[in-house]
């Protein structure tokens, strides 16, 4: 079988299909080629609607797999909601082997089997079977942004340093 990498958008993914590969990897490869090229998730949801559309295409003779941006147990659930097969995890792992070899390796995949579990119970969906598109909302896939909580502790409690630079 061959599974094409490095797929960045839903015409590369039809190719792919058409010239006989068995599926797609979505990545930007760490997003080191191309500092604003679109993550495996934003470029999903365009990619199966592609595909569903085409004559043949059907789940079980193509998969969709999604490279980097996994962080956690529901970055997993959105990318399978939205019709991965699988997804990578690449900088956690690495981050884990470092740090703790391969204990920190098992905690890691520990950690996010139970936030995919978690998210499972929240979201009404006893099996993977059970997760549809319907559960994630994509309007703003794209934003590049996320909503930071308030930092309480760095706003209110520390003062800043005064050195004898910012006295003059």
């Amino acid at each position: 079988p061959i599974v094409l990498k490095g797929v960045q958008c839903a015409e590369d993914a039809l190719l792919a299909f058409r010239h006989g590969c068995q599926g797609v990897v979505l990545s930007n490869h760490g997003g080191r080629q191309l500092d604003l090229a679109r993550s495996g998730i934003e470029i999903l949801p365009e990619v199966m609607e592609s595909l569903r559309r085409e004559p043949g295409y059907s789940k079980d003779n193509f998969e969709v797999f999604v490279d980097g941006g996994v962080r956690r147990g529901a970055d997993i659930f959105k990318a399978i909601a939205l019709g991965a097969t699988a997804v990578g995890i690449g900088r956690p792992t690495i981050y884990s082997l470092a740090a703790y070899g391969r204990e920190g390796v098992e905690h890691m995949i520990s950690i996010f089997k139970n936030e995919l579990e978690m998210c499972m119970r929240l979201m009404g969906t006893p099996t993977i079977q059970d997760i549809k598109e319907a559960h994630v909302i994509t309007k703003n896939l794209s934003d590049h942004f996320a909503m930071q909580p308030r930092d309480n502790l760095m706003n209110d409690v520390y003062e800043p340093l005064v050195t004898q630079a910012s006295k003059l």
